[in-house]
């Protein structure tokens, strides 16, 4: 019996012994959507912090059927040892298929599987140009699409009754009908306001349009921020046409500046011309730099005072306020969930850093006495074992490892600016110490000479980022936009 005892006691202890909880926890590997091909939209953003996708639609595409043809995804993760990125996204499943026609009307809901689960929203926006102007007209039209009004200026006395219609574009361009068209309008006039259908993609919209009377004689019809134009409208007789000169300056500036004049038309409308003057010069390194003269043209955020001259004597005056220009995202550095103050930027939104296990606070959140606001960012310099020598920095871009011992930035994020940027305002505090440690022969700066920090910005063109690697070998694509205009 002692025999059979000690079998049964040793079979209990490997029934036990293949009973134990399998506690090992699984790896963390978050998951993330890189890239959305298709045809009739681009890509205008990716944001990892909120897990969305923004899709921008051609004015053609159809929103109710979007073709998506490959959804393309990246993972990312803290374990130095996963670095086969390829195995995992290859595992990635999603709770719905991502490729075909897609109502992109409301958003798009996907969830991305590995170990864990990651909720993905794909949206769409679909900015369309529209336009309704009439002959005689005095400035800008007032759109608002939301509430689908539009409304054109004409000088008092104009008899509203009698209105050509010389511009109507409510949706789409080449497959939108209207009805009433234009033809249709214009014959019975706008002494009430006037509803229009415009119809594409089998949904019709109504727009209420309004003709009205305005004090104004002379005034801002369009602006473009980006090439600093503008066109002035005015109304003169045809005696008073030969001799009238418009004129506009910055609100607060002394000068007057000119205009290129145009024709006038029937109604008595005639056109000015506003351009920007550029000066040609070259900077330290020999290369031709143009700069703006920015009394001459038109910018973003200033206020503009206008008159028109009739044989040299002011008849008419009014001003015009332009609206405000471009935001840099987060650049205030109030956020301190952004990318830029952790090790995860390789798939930054806008900001990005070198850090890394090596060097983890080479930019920081920070806070000061005296800084105004209630966060900055703080950059410092760091000595890593191997690396060496790390500066601080901070970016727009991307930033990531290259094996072991190599960083890589991709120097430029995509950014639709709606008006040309002038300058760039910032506020930053600077402790600069003497230079003790240098890794590369030929750098500007070496031991014994006062440390540097650099602020610049570059708005280019490319079609890419454009790559600087660093590490224990000499860096490459390093690159000054104030030496040259090539990037390799």
């Amino acid at each position: 019996m002692k025999y059979f005892r000690i079998l049964f006691s040793a079979a209990a202890l490997l029934l036990a012994a293949s009973c134990i909880d399998n506690d090992v926890p699984y790896p963390v590997v978050e998951l993330r959507i890189a890239g959305v091909e298709g045809s009739g939209f681009t890509v205008s953003g990716i944001s990892i912090a909120n897990r969305t996708v923004a899709l921008t639609l051609d004015e053609k595409t159809d929103i109710r059927k979007v073709g998506i043809d490959k959804v393309t995804f990246d993972v990312a993760t803290s374990n130095p040892m996963m670095t086969d990125t390829e195995s995992f996204i290859g595992q990635i499943k999603t709770s719905r298929p991502l490729s075909g026609e897609f109502d992109l009307r409301s958003p798009l809901y996907v969830t991305l599987s590995l170990y864990q689960d990651y909720e993905w929203t794909i949206v769409a926006e679909q900015p369309i140009e529209r336009a309704f102007t009439v002959a005689g007209q005095i400035g800008a039209t007032v759109i608002d699409a939301q509430k689908r009004t539009a409304t054109a200026y004409v000088p008092k006395g104009t008899n509203l009754g009698d209105i050509t219609v010389t511009r109507l574009k409510l949706g789409p361009a080449d497959i939108t009908t209207y009805s009433p068209t234009a033809e249709e309008l214009s014959a019975s006039g706008f002494e009430t306001m006037r509803f229009v259908d415009a119809t594409y993609h089998g949904t019709t919209e109504r727009w209420t349009l309004h003709v009205e009377h305005t004090d104004l004689k002379v005034a801002f019809r369009e602006t473009d921020l980006w090439n600093n134009t503008g066109v002035i409208t005015a109304m003169v007789t045809e005696e008073e046409y030969s001799n009238a000169v418009i004129q506009y300056r910055v609100k607060g500036t002394d000068e007057w500046q000119a205009t290129q004049k145009g024709e006038r038309d029937e109604t008595g409308l005639f056109t000015a011309a506003v351009t920007p003057e550029w000066t040609n010069s070259t900077n330290a390194a020999g290369l031709p730099v143009k700069r703006l003269v920015r009394t001459k043209g038109v910018y973003a955020g200033q206020t503009y005072e206008l008159r028109l001259l009739v044989n040299g004597e002011a008849t008419e005056t009014s001003e015009y306020t332009v609206p405000a220009g471009d935001v840099i995202p987060d650049g205030n550095m109030e956020n301190p969930g952004l990318s830029c103050f952790t090790q995860e930027n390789q798939n930054a939104e806008f900001w990005a850093s070198g850090n890394n296990g090596f060097a983890d606070e080479l930019c920081t959140s920070a806070a000061f006495d005296g800084m105004g606001g209630s966060r900055c960012a703080l950059l410092k310099a760091s000595a890593p074992p191997i690396v060496g020598l790390a500066a601080g920095n901070l970016m727009s871009g991307i930033f990531y490892k290259d094996g072991l011992w190599t960083g890589v930035v991709e120097f430029g994020q995509p950014y639709n600016w709606t008006a040309r940027p002038s300058g760039m305002k910032v506020k930053y505090h600077a402790t600069l110490g003497t230079i003790d440690a240098s890794k590369h022969s030929g750098a500007p700066v070496g031991i014994g000479d006062p440390d540097k920090a650099r602020i610049f910005v570059a708005i280019i063109d490319w079609n890419a980022r454009h790559r600087v690697a660093s590490g224990t070998k000499d860096p490459t694509g390093i690159w000054d936009p104030a030496e040259t205009t090539q990037t390799a």
